[in-house]
């Protein structure tokens, strides 16, 4: 018994490639933990492990010992099946929202889990990721490219509060800049992902797409955070909604059709939203919402079904879009 669970601590001592432990640190621990013994046995139990698990050696001497990169998880009491359900749904959903070492941390925990699962091919763990699926009400695009030396990068900075300088290129102009950044949050909107930083120098917060970046260096340097900066606090006050004006609210008054009106009843524009019936068989939706990109996109998106009555600046605005959707589309 003695000789298995001597077995089952060197196990765990045992760190993943590219890691590595050496034989006489496993024997201090063991000793720290009142198994004593020799350094040539515990080469001996390493040889005899290597056949049975994905154990390697790099062959120096002192010789230092590694699990396999791509190994499976082993440890006791072994992972069972609710636990292995929720890492394969935490790897379809949540894979890109974890920081570059985690994720390496977590590939055999994520292996294990998928073996398991695969092993219940008749239970309903097993079937459950096929049956929740994630979709987007929008447009359906293929996510960017993002270089994986960029991702782990900014994710580790992010992680340990650390700045780190990357060469960006602005979507306005596509010139290419090399910026300080002092990272405070990452935003995930739909298949885009969004660093919210400051650049050094400068106190105003900023967003800046992952994809831009063409490279980045890790940095020392400690993050500077703005004194009660909260980053819930900054996507409420919409600032992923590209306001026109900071923190600038409008009445809108709009006129629908009427089967509009079951969706915008479930999904309210605001707090203080109201539908009424109009003529025509059109209702009037009245709400007050941030003066946005974002209110201009959701509005162009139901075509003939809308028309804007006011404010009457925004009411101009559709009114020249219409003309030139006309100019477009008039029949020659």
């Amino acid at each position: 018994m003695e000789t298995l669970l001597r077995h089952w601590q060197m196990l765990r001592m045992i760190p993943r490639y590219p890691r590595r432990v050496s034989t006489s640190e496993i024997e201090q621990r063991l000793d720290s933990r009142g198994y004593t013994t020799t350094r040539r046995t515990i080469q001996r139990d390493l040889d005899k492990l290597s056949r049975e698990f994905p154990l390697v050696t790099d062959g120096r001497k002192p010789s230092g010992w590694s699990w396999q990169q791509d190994a499976e998880v082993f440890d006791v009491p072994g992972m069972d099946s609710s636990a292995a359900l929720t890492l394969r749904m935490v790897e379809t959903f949540m894979l890109r929202m974890l920081p570059g070492q985690c994720v390496r941390s977590l590939d055999g925990h994520f292996r294990r889990a998928a073996s398991i699962l695969d092993e219940l091919s008749d239970s309903g763990h097993s079937s459950w990721p096929e049956k929740v699926k994630l979709v987007s009400r929008t447009q359906p695009l293929l996510p960017p490219d993002i270089p994986e030396q960029v991702l782990d990068v900014i994710t580790e900075a992010l992680f340990r509060d650390r700045c780190f300088s990357g060469n960006y290129r602005a979507a306005v102009d596509n010139r290419e800049k090399k910026l300080l950044f002092h990272p405070l949050g990452l935003v995930f909107s739909d298949a885009v992902i969004y660093l919210v930083a400051r650049i050094d120098g400068y106190e105003d917060v900023r967003h800046f797409a992952l994809h831009r970046f063409v490279t980045t260096e890790r940095l020392e340097q400690p993050v500077e955070r703005p004194a009660g900066f909260d980053l819930d606090r900054h996507i409420r006050a919409g600032r992923f909604e590209w306001p026109i004006e900071e923190g600038k609210t409008i009445r809108l008054r709009a006129r629908f059709a009427a089967e509009i009106s079951r969706h915008l009843e479930e999904r309210r524009l605001s707090e203080d939203q109201t539908i009424t019936a109009a003529k025509d068989d059109r209702i009037l939706l009245e709400a007050t919402v941030l003066d946005s990109h974002q209110l201009r996109w959701w509005l162009l998106g139901f075509g003939d079904q809308v028309e804007v009555l006011g404010p009457a600046a925004l009411r101009r605005e559709f009114r020249e879009i219409a003309g030139r959707l006309s100019q477009i589309y008039r029949e020659t």
